[in-house]
């Protein structure tokens, strides 16, 4: 599993905004170390790495929202996707497997013709469906890989808004 990045320098004393930018900074670090490379083909484990830790900084981006008015909406949105993607291929991939070990039970005790190729096409179904499922997945991920887009959320979880403020103005932290 994968493991999270330890969020350092967050003290009961803190500001509860400071707390929020260093674990919303933390989880976006750990979140882009698991798939660094978009045009390379991820290994079954950085996937799965991905999807955990998405979970952590949408959970963490979820739970620190009121901090941050609407800013966070697009981040929960396109995390939430990912993870419908990413649970979809899983479950193409474990359907699949059930079936190749069912075909190869079956093929030592004789089965039919038909019995094989039925099989075989649910087979090449769950592997379209996945790889389908992947390309999407690979062009979301690209997009928001960008340097640009990730400094723009860089940006925007380094402008809380203080809780106490009527006007809710975002604070800097230069």
């Amino acid at each position: 599993m994968a493991k999270a990045l330890k969020v350092k320098k967050v003290l009961p004393t803190d500001e509860g905004t400071m707390a929020a930018v260093r674990i919303l900074r933390t989880r976006l670090k750990e979140f882009y170390s698991r798939w660094r490379d978009p045009n390379q083909i991820p290994t079954p484990a950085q996937l799965h790495d991905l999807r955990i830790s998405g979970k952590r900084l949408r959970y963490s981006a979820e739970s620190l929202r009121a901090l941050y008015s609407d800013h966070l909406v697009l981040l929960i949105d396109l995390l939430k996707r990912l993870q419908d993607l990413l649970g979809e291929m899983q479950d193409c991939e474990t359907q699949r497997a059930m079936i190749e070990a069912d075909l190869a039970r079956r093929s030592r005790r004789q089965p039919s013709e038909g019995e094989i190729a039925t099989l075989q096409t649910i087979i090449r179904n769950y592997q379209q469906r996945q790889a389908k499922l992947f390309t999407e997945f690979a062009e979301l991920w690209r997009g928001i890989s960008r340097k640009k887009f990730r400094a723009g959320l860089k940006d925007m979880i380094s402008r809380p808004i203080k809780p106490t403020s009527k006007h809710q103005e975002p604070l800097t932290h230069d």
